[in-house]
């Protein structure tokens, strides 16, 4: 799975990078950002692109009661076109989640040693995502969003069995473009290349998720 990550990543950095009509709301960092959080993330809109922010966690719209479901923060790859959960936002409202890089835990026997993976050539990954507007009985709308997961490459197989799907910027496009058909954006949802990516242990105080500060990413001493 992914539940926790990073992103330092600035306005203009990301109007750049995707095209952006510029923002409406100050972005803001995190060195721990964990489900439940509000983190943005970008989809198209009327031909362009925007940034907005979403609650981490997927409130399809057919839920009655938000605070009764489970909201998941990630969606598997292989079944997602079987999930009710997610096969209307896998048709209709994929999303790119930005992140300057993401935080797992590689189990050894009953301890689990944390890892920060980071982009090597990219300032930031760019996370395949679903989005949902769930609207409440009384007008009320809320936004949410989750990551898509696949299998690891050689190099996540070694911390996790799972990593999240990254587009490189050539498939951009295709996934946000509201016209795809889930046949054509189904094969995007592979393991990213290894080689564009590196990985360093990090000390335990991230598995905290009330800890949010720079040093968390930093190697653990020799």
């Amino acid at each position: 799975m992914c539940g926790r990550y990073t992103f330092e990543i600035d306005a203009p950095t990301l109007q750049q990078a995707f095209g952006l009509v510029p923002t409406g709301f100050s972005i803001k960092g995190g060195h721990n950002i964990g489900p439940g959080r509000y983190i943005i993330f970008v989809r198209p809109e009327s031909g362009q692109r925007v940034a907005d922010v979403a609650y981490w966690g997927l409130i399809p719209g057919w839920v009655k009661d938000p605070n009764e479901f489970s909201k998941p923060i990630n969606a598997r790859a292989e079944t997602i076109e079987e999930k009710p959960s997610f096969r209307t936002a896998f048709k209709r409202k994929r999303v790119i989640i930005p992140a300057s890089g993401f935080y797992e835990w590689k189990a050894e026997g009953k301890a689990k040693r944390p890892f920060y993976i980071h982009p090597t050539e990219e300032p930031f990954f760019a996370f395949a995502g679903l989005m949902e507007d769930w609207q409440g009985p009384n007008g009320e709308v809320m936004i949410s969003a989750c990551i898509i997961t696949t299998d690891p490459n050689e190099l996540m197989a070694g911390i996790h069995n799972r990593m999240p799907v990254i587009l490189p910027r050539s498939a951009w496009d295709l996934w946000l473009d509201p016209a795809s058909q889930t046949r054509e954006v189904k094969p995007l949802l592979v393991p990213y290349p290894q080689q564009l990516m590196a990985a360093h242990e990090v000390g335990p105080e991230v598995g905290n998720v009330r800890n949010d500060h720079p040093g968390l990413i930093l190697p653990v001493s020799a």
